[in-house]
């Protein structure tokens, strides 16, 4: 039962996995190639764009700081989501959206409740990866892929940034240092001492 559960929610998030990635640029037929791959074919065009739904859906949920996409050297694409709190992530979760898209995909049958297990507190990234592949290992899903997942994370206490971080400047990291002042500084007066 459990596994399930798991696919039911894997299964749209996944669909915005692979048509989010196709929107940014980073078309899954090169990465494929790039791996040395055959080529994995696009869902045709008539099929509703799932994935620029979830996108623009998640943009559109109070509380989402921030979506951005990406791949990785293992061939795996994600989207990344973060969000202010675990109420931000359920108004995502129950949005007409995600659950338009959940039952285009999945049909009638209840969905678990999301976020059992997390405190109603603290910022959380949500991570939805696929791995496209040549040989499915999900039968039913309509493209070729060997694995779905959504992770959810918190931020730990501490680390550093310059210029910038991974997560938005709203997504609060307690104890995150912010060396950009002092390496301006460091630069500034390096300038000055070539002159």
């Amino acid at each position: 039962m459990a596994n399930l559960r798991m696919h039911r929610f894997a299964i749209p998030a996944a669909l915005g996995v692979i048509a989010g990635l196709s929107l940014s640029g980073m078309m899954m037929s090169n990465l494929a190639v790039a791996q040395d791959a055959p080529p994995i074919e696009a869902p045709p065009s008539e099929q509703p764009d799932f994935g620029a739904m979830l996108v623009q859906g998640l943009k559109n949920t109070p509380g989402c700081l921030a979506v951005d996409l990406g791949s990785f050297e293992s061939g795996k694409q994600s989207i990344f989501a973060w969000f202010e709190n675990k109420a931000a992530v359920k108004a995502w979760y129950y949005s007409r959206t995600h659950m338009g898209v959940m039952n285009m995909v999945m049909g009638d049958d209840e969905a678990p409740p999301p976020l059992a297990y997390v405190d109603e507190d603290g910022p959380i990234l949500v991570i939805a990866s696929i791995t496209p592949s040549a040989d499915p290992k999900l039968k039913g899903f309509p493209m070729p892929i060997d694995q779905i997942s959504i992770e959810l994370f918190r931020a730990l206490p501490g680390g550093a940034h310059v210029n910038g971080r991974l997560s938005p400047e709203t997504f609060i990291v307690p104890h995150m240092r912010d060396y950009t002042a002092a390496v301006d500084a460091n630069s500034t007066a390096d300038a000055t001492s070539d002159r």
